[in-house]
């Protein structure tokens, strides 16, 4: 089982406007990527700030998710702590459910890049995301984590803020781009 999380908290600095607003097509950014969540998980969380007012349509398996300010400015990091350590009497998410985390602001992202990523994290079992080929970067926000290391991530993310650092330190399957991954691969900002 596969539970999906789109990041769509960002303040989005450096754009000047909200990245999850977007409109991809008639889609806001972060309905289109928990759309593209979908088609491999079985539910989708959307990570956002309260003040952003994003609505999530008539889809129950798409459930918005605020930021909790225990986590506040950590960047992506915030809205990963605030998925793993939602507090309700209902679990939010199955225990053994593997984790498929996707930044808000991949314009291009296709289900052919996606399920390339899935296929190989649940084989390896292992974290798994894609690597520049061009500047050896590792792409965190586009990401498959395995159930069994969700806890680390959430120990390490008590103290670190870096998702990047917590996927270049723990053995994960990178998968190296070609010209057309790294098309899917551009955020609203490059």
């Amino acid at each position: 089982m596969i539970t999906g999380l789109v990041l769509a908290g960002g303040e989005s600095r450096r754009m000047g406007h909200d990245k999850a607003l977007i409109m991809l097509g008639d889609t806001p950014a972060y309905l289109a990527m928990a759309n593209m969540l979908l088609l491999f998980c079985d539910q989708v969380f959307v990570s956002c700030r309260e003040d952003q007012q994003l609505t999530f349509g008539d889809n129950p398996n798409i459930v918005g998710l605020f930021d909790r300010p225990a986590h506040a400015g950590r960047g992506p990091m915030s809205g990963i702590l605030s998925f793993l350590n939602h507090t309700s009497d209902k679990p939010l998410f199955p225990p053994q459910s593997d984790l498929l985390l996707l930044g808000c602001d991949y314009r291009n992202m296709t289900e052919e890049t996606l399920g390339r990523l899935v296929a190989v994290g649940q084989t390896q079992q292992r974290i798994c995301c894609y690597q520049n080929h061009i500047t050896g970067i590792t792409e965190p926000l586009v990401a498959y984590f395995p159930a069994n290391c969700l806890q680390e991530l959430n120990a390490f993310g008590s103290t670190q803020s870096s998702v990047k650092q917590f996927v270049d330190t723990h053995n994960a399957c990178i998968l190296p781009t070609d010209i057309q991954t790294l098309k899917t691969l551009r955020s609203f900002d490059q």
